[in-house]
């Protein structure tokens, strides 16, 4: 495969430069994502106060798009899809969007409830995303509440990622209030760090000969680890065969703890030498089995079924942030912060679900206490092995390829689907049987759910915007949240905290789960991480 690197090419009208590049393999697996119904683009969804009219007056946004634009080259690339195995990104200013299609758009809406539709109609169906429109920003005011609005940053997963969503509305809010907060730097120059993550090995030594070495041997220790991921469960569901050939209808939910208890959680993580990350998957496991515990003691799933969830394992997966672990004179010159996409993935096999005393439990009985079902000290140590797993991963020699290696057949896969669909997308999936939890592990491995956490987001995103020239706050930022197109079959649990609240995030993919069984999921997530980490919980059993 070429590297993945611009080179000039004549611009479509008149003279200044345009450029192109090959996708890289990341890039080009989000991106025949897209071709399927738009799976796997972002949405950030921003609610502020905003004092006076000028600051989302259409002169105004329009110009601080541009400016974003002008910094960050990708917003405004096209995608030219010359063939299955020749897709380019291509740059090239002369070239104005198409009559038909705009990247700004300014609404109205007469509640929240309003403006989570409209959230809701851009992830099922009603994107304007496209080849020719990568990125997109709808302001929506309201006119219950004029002081309020709505900020949308809908964007194609193969130009960004959730750091590129903190440094387009950080920088989109700070323009809004002072116009020349962005140093102007010629495009051109700003384009070379919009390049894909694996033209940026962090080595020294980055010879043709060692690069091939590395490549190899990380190829042939995660297809050894790979190999030894098999079966897996997740939350009741209704899979077929043929569901991965039926987009998904998008669902989310959410649900925030105090400011009190946030700060208590995040303590207890930090007294243990935990993140937050660190003890997601567990609190994601624990919760999970207190459901599935819940619907077998209730009568609601079979002697077999249960029998085969209590010695299944479970294998979870999530994004990892590639730009602190790539060429490090990319991220120190902007990749740190840079609109781009530059996320690798990691995947581990979690032990079998703690179920303590509610392993020889029989319908009919209640449902034992979250210590009777996992120690506190279990549920550290257990924490701890995760952390130590990722964090070897993260820092093994071969990394960076090893994180690599697994893409060219993902790669394949999405495209196999991708075509299908865009070739028969006018035809009714037909379902088929739905597969027991049985038969959908003996067939391959299945993901408890997806997730990670997008960190304090107050160190990243002030509160308040103020106007150089008056001093008074012009834009209060009131609540982030960020929004994904899902995959068919998809469960991801996301955290994040802001204003000094944590908050879990759930997707989901509504035609597979049912949203009873989801929100209960949520209910457990949040009363096991209370009893775990809030401190005036009692340690229950050693």
């Amino acid at each position: 495969m070429s590297s993945p690197q611009w080179k000039p090419i004549p611009p479509s009208k008149g003279d200044g430069p345009a450029f192109e590049r090959p996708l890289g393999i990341t890039e080009e697996g989000f991106y025949w994502d897209s071709v399927f119904n738009r799976t796997a683009d972002i949405l950030r969804h921003a609610e502020v106060l905003i004092q006076g009219d000028s600051v989302l007056s259409v002169t105004n946004v329009t110009k601080a798009w541009a400016a974003l634009k002008e910094h960050y080259p990708l917003l405004r690339a096209t995608i030219d899809e010359r063939s299955q195995d020749d897709v380019v990104f291509v740059v090239d200013p002369s070239q104005s969007l198409p009559d038909y299609q705009t990247d700004l758009f300014f609404e109205e809406a007469h509640s929240p409830e309003e403006v989570d539709h409209r959230v809701e109609s851009l992830l099922n169906g009603q994107s304007p995303l496209s080849n020719t429109l990568l990125a997109c920003i709808v302001v929506v005011k309201r006119i219950d509440d004029p002081n309020h609005a709505h900020i949308l940053i809908h964007s194609a997963h193969c130009i960004s990622d959730e750091i590129a969503h903190d440094t387009l509305l950080r920088e989109l809010l700070q323009l809004l209030v002072e116009p020349g907060a962005i140093s102007p730097v010629p495009w051109t120059e700003r384009l070379a760090l919009g390049v894909a993550t694996e033209t940026l090995p962090p080595y020294e030594d980055n010879s043709l000969p060692k690069s091939r070495w590395r490549r190899a041997i990380g190829r042939t220790i995660m297809e050894n680890r790979r190999a030894r991921m098999t079966g897996g469960h997740t939350l009741p569901r209704a899979v077929s065969s043929n569901t991965f050939y039926k987009p998904a209808q998008s669902r989310s939910a959410s649900s925030s703890f105090t400011v009190q208890e946030s700060k208590q959680i995040l303590q207890t993580c930090r007294d243990h030498k935990l993140t937050f990350g660190s003890v997601l998957p567990m609190i994601g496991q624990l919760a999970m089995g207190r459901v599935l515990c819940s619907r077998y003691l209730k009568g609601q799933m079979s002697e077999a079924e249960w029998e085969f969830r209590k010695t299944e394992p479970m294998i979870n997966a999530g994004p990892l942030n590639l730009r602190p672990l790539s060429d490090s004179h990319w991220y120190r010159a902007g990749g740190a912060t840079n609109v781009s996409l530059s996320i690798g993935f990691y995947f581990y096999q979690l032990p079998i679900v703690p179920l303590g005393l509610a392993a020889e439990l029989s319908p009919g009985l209640p449902l034992p206490s979250h210590f009777d079902m996992l120690p506190k000290s279990h549920f550290f140590h257990r924490s701890r092995m995760m952390k130590k797993r990722v964090t070897d991963y993260i820092r093994h020699p071969l990394f960076f390829y090893m994180n690599t290696a697994y893409l060219p057949p993902r790669l394949t896969r999405l495209k196999g689907v991708s075509m299908h669909w865009r070739n028969n997308k006018e035809e009714e999936v037909d379902q088929g049987p739905f597969l027991t939890p049985q038969e959908e592990a003996s067939s391959n491995f299945v993901f408890n759910f997806g997730g990670a956490t997008l960190g304090n987001l107050d160190k990243v995103l002030p509160w308040e915007y103020r106007s150089p020239n008056e001093g008074a706050t012009a834009i209060e930022l009131l609540k982030v949240r960020s929004f994904l197109h899902c995959r068919p079959t998809e469960l991801y649990l996301g955290a994040s905290t802001f204003r000094e609240k944590l908050k879990f995030h759930l997707f989901w993919d509504g035609h597979v789960y049912d949203a009873d069984i989801v929100h209960h999921w949520l209910a457990e997530l949040m009363e096991t991480t209370r009893v775990y980490l809030c401190g005036d919980v009692a340690e229950g059993k050693a």
